[in-house]
């Protein structure tokens, strides 16, 4: 399937991406809207490679190859923090791009610098 959907990435490829120095990027689809107490918006995440010439898109299986969307800022932080980002930043206004850098392994193993390019 890889040859298929050269351009997509599961969860654990992301992982795996992460750790050979891939970056997280969060890009806002649907720009961020406080209701109460909860933002709501559509985020997606890409692993981009350190010279920017490789990227992937993060899909919920490669079989079906649907984008994993998040809905809720909870559920991207949650997410993000397991991949190891200890500092998260979002973009709430559509187009907006954020980088992470993260180990691709499970949280609490350290500082994760974000920069925002």
């Amino acid at each position: 399937m890889l040859e298929e959907a050269p351009n997509v990435v599961t969860e654990e490829g992301l992982r795996g991406l992460l750790g050979k120095g891939y970056r997280a990027e969060v890009v806002c689809k649907e720009g961020g809207e406080k209701r109460h107490n909860s933002w709501y918006g559509s985020w997606i995440i890409r692993a981009v490679s350190a010279d920017g010439r490789d990227d992937k898109l993060l899909v919920t299986s490669r079989s079906f190859l649907k984008v994993r969307e998040f809905k809720t800022i909870v559920g991207l932080v949650s997410f993000l923090y397991d991949l190891g980002c200890t500092v998260v930043s979002i973009p709430l206004e559509q187009g907006g791009r954020v980088f992470h850098d993260a180990p691709g392994q499970p949280s609490g193993t350290g500082p994760i610098l974000v920069s925002k390019d």
